[in-house]
This record gives structure tokens, C-alpha cells and sequence, in this order.
């Protein structure tokens, strides 16, 4: 299966879904699978996921669960539920012992080191018939040009503007550039005390690595170079997105300790913050807490923008283990729920991004929601954590040393020369 690719963390590939479904050859599905009598399938799979264990959301998975079974009675799923920050030691866990579920459901930035692991298998492009994913989310599901994960459901984030602060300001259109941004900002911020106005909030949205990945991909760079052997955080386009990050803190826009308090509502709800950091996530709240501040009549929603617009990229991948010995009952559980009809019920309940537009297209429900419609209007504009094979062990170690910068304590040079050695110390001991 041969899928050329873009730099990664600028999340595009080479090619679109339609030419990967024509391009790509059957992969190998190791042991044997299962046999039964209706749709050919039986036996057991096994499934890991963090996505579903609360009650909510654990009740549409069951659901989708017994739809996959109405199709493949005699297959039999087990389920093991866990959250996002015990998925890693799990699957640790689970390859130590030998004992590797069938399908795994992960984060971006996690197919590289499984796949050079041979934890996940390739996966034959039949498990994305009929869907047309844009190139960008494809991205992150792929290991040196082949498949290896296809999208359950995504998050997004770009940045909204508070249109009452930006009339006042005289800001009519969103900035196109770093130094447009930076100037905006600066417009935007005044007052003291009680009455302080900020221009911008980039905290609270995330860790710094993703903040800093969606500025890498708006100045046109990457964290890795395409094979992903080589870390890039000295590269001008990278330094210069960090610069640009601790710049708006210099400029007195925002403050780095400037992000929301556990339990509290978020600082832009309040009406004095220009912009902010947007993840689709904050929907629900937002619009509950604040409806006519996140209407269309008085915010605006922008992507990051330098060398080319950018977004960050988030959401959760599903995968194959190569050790399967069901590998055709996984793979149709992948498929299914990956499909349309699936992807509409998880993206419903989660408020999530659906990966295609046939879901937004079929679901009043996400065309309701702003930070949807505008996510899935942006996925062309994609930018992904991730880009190598030791990513899991730099992602843990990244964000301390970027927020060096962030608060002040180290110049930007200095924290990205660090950056690059502990990056590129990874990369030389996973070879």
C-alpha cells in the first residue's frame, strides 16, 4: 500500500481518499480469521478504547456495538473501557503480556510508534469504501505511505473573535499573518484591574506541543522532517511560530497563567478578551453559558494564519492489531464503525467533528453547532501533533520545555535548541 505524504505535522497527504482506495493492494491479514455463517465472519474481537466509558457515551457505543452484531451475528465483542490517560500503559501492558486486543482506538501522533512496533497492522483501503475523506485527516493515519488507522471522530481548534471588541478596536477583517495578528491583539488590549481587557487567551485549550503545532503549520513547517528520523524545532519555521507564541505574551496581549479556573466559566464568556483559543469541545458550555456572545452576529471564527491557515488537529483513530487472529471480523468492526451512520451517533453525542461532510450534511444536530460546521469547513487546514516513531516518548517531555519559553524563564532559541536535542536523542534510540 503506497500512500506518499506531506510533512506530517502539517497533516496533509499526498493523495486523496478516492486515488488511496484505487492505489492500495490487500494487506496481509496474518493469522487466520474467524469463520461463521452469516456475513462469513464469527469467532471473538476484542476492542480497547479511552471513548466511551461514561454512561452517555458508552450507551450509543453499545448500540453500534449491536448493530455490527445484527450484520455478524456469530462474532462475538469484548469491549475493555478505559480513559485517555491509562491508554498508554494498557497497551503496554497488553503487548508485554502477548495479549493485544484486535482493534484500538488512539490518539494522533500514535500510529508511527505502533506501527514501527508492529503493534498495528496495515490496513487494506476496503475499510474506507465509500467515504471521502478530506487529505489532510488521512495524515495521521499513515506509516511510510500505508494505512494503518482511519478516523472515528475528531476535535478541532481555531480561534474566535469577540466582534464587539474588534468594531471598537477597528479590526474589520481576521488578521492573515503573525505580525497582523500580534498587532490586533495589541489593539485590543487595555485597562487594569477589574476593568483589564486582553487582546488574546492561548491557554487552557490543550498542551503547549498542540498550540505550538498549529503555529508550525501556519508558518509552513514541521516538528520532523518526512521520514520523521530527523526533529526539526530549530528550523526557522519552527522557531519562529514559538517566537511568535512568547511574543504575544511580551506584547502584554496575554499572560501564559491567563487560561480558565477548574469549575469556573471561561475567561472569553466574560467579554473582555478579543480572541481566543476555540476547541470544539467548548461548544456545548459556550453556548449554554454565553448563547448570544457565540452567536454569529457577535463572534467570528478564524483559523491561525502565516505561510498558509492552519488549525490544530485532534480526535481519535482506530487501528488494527498485526497480531490479530480475527483480522477480518476487526477489520469490518473498524469499517462499521467508521461508518456514516456511526460516525453521525458518536459525533452526536460526543460534539464532535465528523470526518466527512456526509455526516455534517445529515445531522441537524452538528449543523447547530458553529465550532462543527467551522471545524469540518477547516479540516483541509489540518495541523497534527506527531511525525515519529519515538513520538510517544517525546510528546511527555515537549511540553515542559516549551513552557520554559512561555513563562518567561528561557529565550526561544535556547528552549528550541533543547527541544531539538531531547527530540532528536529519541528518535536515535528508537532506531
Amino acid at each position: 500500500m503506497d500512500i506518499s505524504r506531506r510533512s506530517l505535522i502539517v497533516g496533509a497527504s499526498a493523495l486523496s481518499a478516492g486515488t488511496l482506495l484505487s492505489s492500495c493492494s490487500a494487506s496481509e491479514s496474518g493469522s487466520p480469521s474467524g469463520s461463521g455463517s452469516a456475513g462469513g465472519l464469527g469467532g471473538e474481537i476484542t476492542v480497547l478504547t479511552p471513548a466511551f466509558s461514561s454512561g452517555d457515551h458508552k450507551a450509543v457505543y453499545d448500540a453500534i456495538v449491536a448493530e455490527y452484531n445484527e450484520i455478524y451475528p456469530d462474532v462475538t465483542v469484548t469491549t475493555d473501557h478505559t480513559d485517555y490517560g491509562k491508554l498508554n500503559e494498557k497497551l503496554t501492558v497488553a503487548v508485554a503480556s502477548g495479549v493485544i486486543p484486535d482493534v484500538i482506538m488512539s490518539g494522533m501522533g500514535w500510529v508511527e510508534p505502533f506501527a514501527a512496533k508492529g503493534i498495528y497492522a496495515e490496513l487494506d483501503a476496503s475499510v474506507m469504501e465509500g467515504r471521502d475523506y478530506p487529505e489532510a485527516v488521512l495524515g495521521p493515519c499513515q506509516y511510510q505511505g500505508s494505512l494503518y488507522a482511519v478516523p472515528s471522530f475528531l476535535d478541532t481548534r481555531c480561534f474566535v473573535g469577540n466582534r464587539e471588541l474588534w468594531d471598537r478596536a477597528g479590526i474589520s477583517e481576521a488578521p492573515t499573518s503573525f505580525a497582523e495578528f500580534r498587532e490586533a491583539a495589541k489593539e485590543m488590549t487595555g485597562g487594569s484591574g477589574s476593568n483589564k481587557q486582553w487582546g488574546i487567551i492561548i491557554n487552557g485549550a490543550g498542551a503547549a506541543r498542540q498550540l505550538l503545532a498549529m503555529a508550525i503549520g501556519a508558518n509552513g513547517g514541521s516538528m520532523f522532517d518526512a521520514d520523521g528520523t530527523t526533529a526539526l524545532f530549530t528550523s526557522p519555521e519552527c522557531v519562529e511560530a514559538m517566537q511568535f507564541l512568547v511574543d504575544l505574551i511580551e506584547d502584554g496581549s496575554t499572560s501564559w497563567d491567563l487560561k480558565p479556573a477548574e469549575g469556573s466559566p471561561h475567561p472569553f464568556l466574560g467579554g473582555n478578551i478579543g480572541m481566543s483559543v476555540c476547541p470544539t469541545t467548548f461548544w456545548s458550555d459556550w453556548s449554554e453559558g454565553a448563547p448570544e456572545l457565540v452567536s454569529e452576529e457577535s463572534s467570528i471564527l478564524f483559523r491561525m494564519q502565516n505561510v498558509r491557515e492552519s488549525i490544530f488537529l485532534g480526535g481519535t483513530l482506530m487501528s488494527r492489531s498485526a497480531q490479530s487472529r480475527n483480522a477480518e471480523a476487526a477489520d469490518a468492526f473498524v469499517k462499521h464503525l467508521s461508518g456514516v451512520s456511526s460516525m453521525q451517533q458518536i459525533c452526536e453525542i460526543r460534539g464532535a467533528v465528523p470526518a466527512t461532510d456526509e455526516v455534517l450534511e445529515q445531522s441537524a444536530s452538528l449543523q447547530e453547532n458553529r465550532f462543527i460546521e467551522y471545524g469540518v469547513e477547516s479540516l483541509e487546514f489540518a495541523s497534527y501533533e506527531g511525525g515519529s516513531e519515538a513520538w510517544m516518548e517525546i510528546r511527555g517531555q515537549l511540553n515542559p520545555i516549551l513552557e520554559e519559553a512561555l513563562v518567561g524563564q528561557t529565550e526561544v532559541p535556547v528552549v528550541m535548541e533543547k527541544a531539538n536535542a531531547m527530540a532528536q536523542e529519541a528518535i536515535d534510540r528508537s532506531a
